[in-house]
Parts: C-alpha cells; sequence; structure tokens
C-alpha cells in the first residue's frame, strides 16, 4: 500500500477518535526507563481511540510493546519508511514503530456502553449450592462446607443425597481437569478413613476436559454440569429476596 496514503489515514483516525488496526512489516524501538528494539517482523499495530498504542507479534496474547491511553501520537515518512511515534510525558517514554511495508489498516470508530459482567466465582457457586443444593441433584443435603480432609485438604461440599449416601463435591468454575478429579479422589481417601465407608464422588463445573473422562471413569467420579452463570443466577434471585423482606 502506498505509505503517504497510509499515513494520511493514521491521522485522520487519530484526529476522528477512531479505533485503528494495521499489520504490516515493522520495527520498534523503545526508549524511557531502558532502552529496548525489536527487528524487522510482520506484526499487528493498534492505536485505540484513549489513545493507547500497542504492537502485537503473529502469536501471543500480550503486545511486545505498548504505550498508555493519552499517549501522543504522531505520524510521518522518513526515508521512505512510515515511522509512528507515541509519546509519554511522565515518564518520559517513547515508542518508534517504523514501517516498511503495510498490508491492510482499518480505521473505525467503534460505540461499546456495555459493563463487563463476571459470573460467579467458585466461593460464590459454593454459595449458591448451598443455598439451592438443587443444582446438584434433587434431594442433596449440604451438610458442611469448607470441612477438612486430613491432609489432603479441605472438601467444597461435604452433603448427603436423597438416599442418604454420604457425598463429596468438588466445584469448578471451569471445565474440570484431570488434576482436579485426582484432587477429589485424595478428600475421599481421607473421608473414607473417617466414616468407613466411600462416599459417592461429584465434580461441579460447567465441562469437562476430554483428558479427565478417563479420569471419571477410571474412579467412579459422577460429573454435574454446573456453570458460574446458573449460580450468579441463584444468588441474583436470593439478593432480591432479601431486599423485599428487608
Amino acid at each position: 500500500m502506498d505509505l503517504e496514503y497510509v499515513a494520511e489515514k493514521i491521522r485522520e483516525g487519530i484526529r476522528s477518535g477512531s479505533l485503528i488496526v494495521l499489520t504490516g512489516l515493522m520495527e520498534v524501538y523503545y526508549e524511557g526507563r531502558a532502552a529496548s528494539s525489536l527487528g524487522p517482523g510482520e506484526r499487528l499495530l493498534i492505536i485505540k481511540q484513549d489513545g493507547s498504542l500497542l504492537v502485537h507479534r503473529p502469536t501471543g496474547y500480550e503486545p511486545v510493546n505498548w504505550q498508555p491511553p493519552g499517549s501522543k501520537i504522531e505520524v510521518f515518512l522518513e526515508d521512505g519508511v512510515l515511522v509512528i511515534e507515541a509519546r509519554r510525558m511522565n515518564p518520559e517514554e517513547l515508542l518508534k514503530v517504523k514501517i516498511k511495508s503495510v498490508y491492510s489498516v482499518e480505521v473505525r470508530k467503534l460505540r461499546d456502553l456495555a459493563e463487563f459482567a463476571m459470573y460467579a466465582t467458585e466461593e460464590e457457586m459454593k454459595k449458591a449450592i448451598l443455598l439451592d443444593p438443587s443444582l446438584i441433584e434433587e434431594g442433596f443435603k449440604p451438610m458442611e462446607d469448607e470441612r477438612r480432609a486430613g491432609r489432603a485438604g479441605f472438601i467444597d461440599i461435604l452433603g448427603v443425597d436423597s438416599s442418604g449416601n454420604l457425598t463429596v463435591i468438588e466445584i469448578k468454575r471451569r471445565n474440570a481437569t484431570a488434576e482436579d478429579i485426582r484432587q477429589l479422589i485424595g478428600y475421599v481417601n481421607e473421608i473414607e478413613k473417617e466414616f468407613g465407608r466411600k462416599p459417592r464422588m461429584i465434580i461441579a463445573a460447567p465441562g469437562i476436559q476430554k483428558s479427565a473422562i478417563r479420569e471419571l471413569t477410571r474412579y467412579g467420579v459422577e460429573f454435574k454440569c454446573v456453570t458460574p452463570k446458573k449460580c450468579h443466577e441463584v444468588l441474583q434471585r436470593r439478593r432480591g429476596l432479601d431486599r423485599f423482606l428487608a
């Protein structure tokens, strides 16, 4: 792409407060609290609407170089190379990107006013199950939470099912792994020593990794699909009820 055209497009994007996304062959230099340089490579450059600038390599989720919101950004041509400078005054830092070839450039103003919502943590999932044990199954009755199981650690929830069987629940907010199942087995071994009988073993999580399915079968562990979102809804209903009764 013509570099003069790209430079003017980026300048216009900065003036209008737009998001700028560029891919191309570039090298990066930084001066500030330290100094660094990154030789030529094909990379992704992003200038966000708040004035932050990020340079990403083709792999990995973190930028290899960046400047924070509010940076002063200048764009110019120097010896036939497109140069983008992002300067920060306090502390004084300069990020310079030299772009020899541009593959694509996109300038667009985005609108995003949504609030970020992270559903329940594992602790909140446990609270939701204690409030509504049917999240595990009908008839399940919790007896204790955070119960010590010898040297193995603490059980999330210990209870009994509708048939009176002792039941150990391990909770995960992400897909359960083989290691999670082995952790549960460690708890169960301690409980079996204490009570003289083997309890039911349940892992409550949104899903289970393929690598863990064999462990489920091997140890006789049951899987119950319990998601952070579902637990969040239980807690929200309880908070609404508490406000109504207050």
